[in-house]
């Protein structure tokens, strides 16, 4: 059901783009800045490939990105992503900062790739009493894709999908995946 949503959202996005398709003969240049709201999951494997914490849960996030355009098509960013899940007074958490690479492959859709650090945390609040710890921080990776729906010179309007990772000890890995809604500034 969530692939046939998502699935349903990219296809509507894409006819609403093709609109902005004409104004796709001006290029980018110079910095970049944007962010996104994201509704998607975070969720935990082992080195096995069984669920931990059992299984992925929804989860709200948001990302930023600060960059530049490199060229009329590419752009390098840096990007700070993170989703959360609450349940029973205890939150799930796991934020990953990397350096992208984000290529617009058509004038209106755009793929991205970057590598970098995760660190997740956890925390439980009852009342007045609150606890909480952190991992350590490790290595992490992310992949992205966005279609504009709303493209200028200077302002980008996309829906994009989202997932990344974070690897911990023990072959623990973290995952974040998402379908939000972003802006970029040019």
């Amino acid at each position: 059901m969530k692939t046939l949503l998502a699935s349903s959202v990219v296809a509507a996005a894409t006819f609403l783009a093709l609109p902005a398709f004409a104004d796709s003969d001006r290029d980018r240049v110079g910095i970049v800045v944007g962010g996104s709201v994201d509704g998607g999951n975070i969720g935990c494997q082992n080195k096995n490939g069984d669920d931990c914490g059992n299984g992925a849960h929804a989860a709200g996030g948001l990302s930023v990105h600060l960059g530049g355009m490199v060229g009329p098509n590419i752009a390098i960013l840096g990007e700070v992503w993170g989703m959360a899940h609450t349940d029973d007074n205890v939150t799930a958490s796991q934020v990953l900062a990397t350096a992208n690479l984000r290529g617009w492959v058509l004038p209106n859709l755009w793929l991205q790739a970057g590598v970098g650090v995760a660190q997740s945390r956890l925390a439980f609040k009852s009342g007045a009493f609150m606890a909480s710890t952190n991992s350590d921080t490790v290595p992490a990776f992310d992949l992205a894709a966005g279609v504009e729906i709303i493209r200028t010179p200077q302002f980008g309007l996309d829906v994009e999908v989202r997932g990344g990772s974070g690897f911990y000890q023990s072959d623990t890995r973290v995952y974040n995946t998402s379908l939000g809604i972003g802006v970029s500034w040019f």
